[in-house]
């Protein structure tokens, strides 16, 4: 038991959680509901079964871009020897222990639906037509899953290494296990910087494969990233609302909200970019992007710059707004819910084109994944203690101060 500055309470340095028998009944429903629909869909949409596949590969990656993003959360503040973030780190490792699932998921939508979803996958389409025929180097399909392994099978490794050193260093100590950590950081990053681009130009950004954009892997990676901001923040203000990390105060609270606040700003800059530069050049094969989803999806089109900027920036530009658990909720939830339909403007106007709607499965397939989140997340944070104790920055965490 320790004691923190600037407060009069103790701090428990092996506090553990334990899942209630309630959120285990809640995510075993959500996901036989999303299962379930999954089924049913594949039996009324028969006759269109792009709308099926779309709806997997988009709740599949931005699944996976929300729990790649804690890992790396990990990665990044490892390696600029940040030391606020401590008392959140078993959060983020608990969120990032779904990559192996949530890189399964997605590897088995795209073995068997790659060739519902994706243009160029059929022969007799690409043959004829020059401009794909001149990209089969890197869109072909040995190679995409070479792309597709490869990266994502480093990542997972070294997310792994990360968390093993981490979980020493609470029955060593030391510094030896947190300079494993670093290491472990580093090589992350490296290949991530790689995979930031390959997997938006693979996985979503061929789906209209006559079509680029220079700009479209940061813009995809700002939406996936603050929604993962997003998702740790309602983590943490779940587990403080359950008595838990008693540790964490409105200080690491309000430096969440910041990252909230300053990637919306990030994302609203890649994506006016894009737009702006796309529409003041005026070219044919750049335009057919934004003229097939503003004609088809104008609803949505304008919805999401609502729900992506104006409302969280105008909610959390003000300090105490930041520090506040409610206003936290609120705004996260808006902002997983934008990101979500962000991707859904990613994905359908080049799948499904205009036949789109919000039915069975665009509503509850999303439970199933939700479910696995509330259950193999909380199951392994409850293996762990709450606190890396024996982290070298834990007294700094400890009494963070903004």
């Amino acid at each position: 038991i320790i004691e923190m500055a600037h407060s009069n309470h103790s701090i428990n340095l092996d506090e553990k959680f334990t899942v209630p028998s309630k959120q285990k009944t809640i995510a075993f429903v959500l996901m036989a509901i999303g299962i379930i629909s999954l089924g049913i869909g594949f039996v009324i949409y028969k006759d269109n079964p792009e709308r099926i596949w779309a709806n997997l590969l988009l709740d599949s990656v931005f699944f996976l871009g929300i729990v790649m993003a804690s890992a790396f959360f990990m990665a990044a503040h490892y390696v600029a020897w940040g030391g606020w973030w401590v008392v959140l780190r078993r959060v983020a490792e608990s969120i990032s222990s779904l990559l192996p699932y949530a890189v399964g998921i997605l590897a088995l939508v795209l073995i068997l639906g790659h060739h519902q979803l994706y243009e160029w996958t059929h022969k007799e389409v690409v043959d004829p037509d020059p401009i794909l025929k001149g990209k089969t180097a890197y869109l072909n399909l040995p190679f995409f899953f070479i792309r597709f392994a490869f990266f994502l099978g480093i990542l997972i490794f070294f997310n792994w290494l990360m968390r093993k050193s981490s979980m020493n260093e609470d029955k060593i100590g030391g510094m030896t296990e947190h300079k494993a950590s670093l290491k472990w950081a580093s090589l992350f990053l490296l290949f991530f910087a790689v995979y930031i681009s390959v997997s938006a130009w693979d996985w979503i950004m061929s789906l209209d494969p006559h079509w680029f954009s220079t700009m479209f892997a940061w813009y995809a990676f700002a939406s996936y990233w603050v929604s993962g901001i997003s998702v740790l923040t309602l983590t943490v203000v779940y587990l403080k609302r359950k008595g838990y990390l008693s540790f964490v105060t409105e200080n690491h609270l309000h430096d969440l909200g910041k990252y909230m606040f300053a990637f919306t700003v990030f994302w609203t800059y890649v994506t006016y970019d894009q737009f702006m530069l796309i529409w003041y050049a005026n070219i044919p094969e750049e335009t057919i992007y934004f003229k097939q989803r503003f004609m088809n999806y104008e609803g949505l089109f304008f919805l999401v710059w609502i729900l992506n900027f104006i409302v969280p920036f105008f909610s959390l530009i003000r300090r105490d707004e930041k520090r506040k658990m409610k206003s936290l909720t609120i705004v996260a939830c808006i902002i997983i819910l934008g990101h979500f339909l962000d991707y859904y403007l990613m994905v359908m106007p080049a799948t499904v084109k205009e036949n789109h709607s919000f039915g069975i499965v665009e509503l509850r397939l999303p439970c199933f994944y939700i479910a696995l989140f509330l259950y193999m997340v909380f199951a392994y944070m409850a293996q762990r203690p709450l606190l890396a104790k024996n982290s070298p920055y834990l007294k700094e965490s400890l009494n963070h101060h903004i």
